[in-house]
């Protein structure tokens, strides 16, 4: 199967979009599920804090795995949790794709919304993560806010003696051979707040390397770059603490909204 989109519509004026990418294994409506499943400190979703934001869940190809020896829904094959650089080349083809697909769906979102790229949120867990992280570190422009959760970052080890944002982002795309998307400006990638959540405990993805990815993204000087490790999240650590990182998501998300919106926001358009 190859790429799709699925989208929860705004249930009041669309003022911001988020984009959220799944995990391996997952796809876009399991995802969805999820998500609806978990609730803030306050007693509701996700969804439910944001009525002005359009939801858009991309659901990735199914590649064969290297690790499980089968096919399944993947953003790119990932021979190994533990040791990253193995067979690490077997990823390219699959994120490279995957990157170009994720960039239309930011075009498509950024046109929505009058071409204002600081109104569309990037992120997504696991796997989705490292791939929304080399569609953000691959780019040029500004969005309104990235969101990761218990990932990681691919070909890390390239990049952690090179410092500066526009050497990592050359050389990523290099890697993949993406050409640098012009469609969408105003401003750098550094001016994107970012927010990165994994789990002390997480079984799957080791929190080293959340920690991996947060320090090339602060050596990069990412102007505003939030990192939380939670103690006892579910599924051996590999999922989104409840209720705290989800409290912490609303109110990261609620920042990025007012930034973008300016301090003129009215209560009234967001409910929080």
């Amino acid at each position: 199967m190859g790429f799709s989109v699925h989208v929860l519509d705004a249930v009041e004026q669309h003022t911001h979009t988020v984009i959220l990418l799944h995990g391996r294994g997952s796809n876009a409506e399991e995802f969805v599920e999820d998500l609806q499943g978990m609730t803030t400190s306050s007693g509701q979703s996700l969804f439910a804090h944001f009525p002005g934001v359009r939801w858009v869940f991309p659901s990735a190809q199914t590649l064969w795995s290297s690790q499980f020896l089968e096919a399944m829904s993947a953003w790119f094959d990932a021979p190994s949790l533990t040791d990253m650089s193995k067979n690490k080349h077997l990823q390219v083809p699959g994120l490279k794709s995957s990157v170009e697909f994720v960039r239309g769906v930011i075009q498509d979102e950024v046109a929505r919304l009058g071409g204002d790229a600081a109104k569309v949120v990037l992120g997504g867990i696991s796997q989705g993560q490292a791939t929304a992280l080399h569609v953000l570190l691959g780019g040029s422009h500004k969005l309104g806010g990235f969101v990761g959760a218990s990932g990681w970052l691919p070909f890390v080890d390239e990049v952690e003696e090179l410092g500066s944002l526009a050497e990592v982002s050359s050389h990523f795309r290099g890697k993949l051979g993406l050409e640098l998307d012009e469609e969408i400006q105003g401003g750098g990638v550094e001016e994107t707040p970012v927010f990165l959540g994994h789990g002390t405990d997480d079984e799957m993805v080791d929190v080293k390397f959340g920690r991996q990815a947060r320090d090339v993204l602060k050596a990069a000087k990412v102007k505003n770059l939030t990192w939380k490790e939670y103690v006892g999240a579910e599924l051996d650590g590999h999922w989104f603490k409840e209720p705290e990182e989800m409290d912490d998501i609303v109110a990261f998300l609620r920042d990025c909204f007012v930034d973008s919106l300016g301090s003129d926001l009215k209560q009234s358009s967001m409910e929080w």
